[in-house]
């Protein structure tokens, strides 16, 4: 396979917080109040239209407990979709 496009990324990161989301069981208002992220920006970040920042990303991780990489794909996390480079 090759070269991930920012768009690839993103709609991947996507499918997997959706994915997290629903098998632990959440809705997406309960889920971005726990994680402290706007609904707003995870749903747009659900649907690979925005990256989130580290920050946040971090807080859906801790929720879903799943490691920060496990986002990406097992790889490490690219530093433009951290410092928000895709929003």
């Amino acid at each position: 396979m090759g070269k991930r496009t920012a768009h690839d990324l993103l709609k991947f990161v996507g499918e997997r917080l959706m994915s997290a989301r629903v098998q632990c069981g959440l809705t997406l208002e309960e889920a971005a109040e726990e994680a402290g992220v706007d609904g707003e920006r995870l749903a747009a970040a659900e649907a690979g239209a925005l990256g989130l920042q580290e920050d946040e990303l971090e807080g859906m991780a801790d929720l879903y407990g799943q490691p920060l990489e496990w986002f990406f794909g097992g790889e490490s996390t690219p530093l433009p979709y951290l410092l928000g480079a895709s929003t």
